[in-house]
């Protein structure tokens, strides 16, 4: 059995996702945990672990029964073909994606790495550059940064910092 790639709108792999399970389609949809700021607290939520794209499975009964319906379903943008033929993926890659998202899933992605370059955004420090050692919780970091030529350790407020280069 194979799995036809969908590419789907913007922000939406879960909106298709259950759109697509309503008509009836078994969907794979893989998953990763992201360390996020949200409010000044290190939060962990899930994003695609490929943006835009799901997969269903290749069932031929579904697809004659409902394979025109698949465009205007919501959440989907279209079906990738090569010419006339679905774009498909083996049974044994679909299994491999599933093992590497067991292993994402165990480790999620980290907002701030030690070594990272952070500005302070507000405060006598404002824009002042430092360097992400270590979390201090969940509402705190500990930074490094020179106060008078000589480097300084400091526990700070997540939301105090912001990544350089991000925004």
């Amino acid at each position: 059995m194979s799995w036809i790639v969908i590419y789907t709108k913007p922000s939406q792999e879960s909106r298709a996702k259950e759109n697509l399970e309503v008509l009836g389609a078994t969907v794979y949809f893989p998953l990763r945990p992201k360390e996020k700021v949200v409010r000044g607290c290190l939060t962990i939520e899930s994003e695609p672990l490929f943006p835009r794209y799901i997969f269903v499975r290749n069932d031929a009964v579904l697809i004659q029964r409902i394979g025109h319906k698949f465009r205007n379903v919501r959440g989907v943008s279209r079906i990738l073909k090569f010419g006339e033929n679905f774009s498909e993926l083996d049974d044994e890659i679909i299994r491999d994606m599933q093992n590497v998202e067991e292993v994402v899933l165990s480790c999620p992605g980290k907002t701030y790495l030690p070594g990272d370059k952070v500005s302070f955004t507000f405060g006598a420090f404002d824009n002042i550059e430092a360097v992400f050692k270590e979390s201090d919780g969940v509402y705190r970091v500990i930074l490094l940064f020179d106060l008078l030529s000589k480097p300084t350790k400091i526990s700070v407020p997540l939301r105090a910092v912001k990544k350089i280069g991000s925004m």
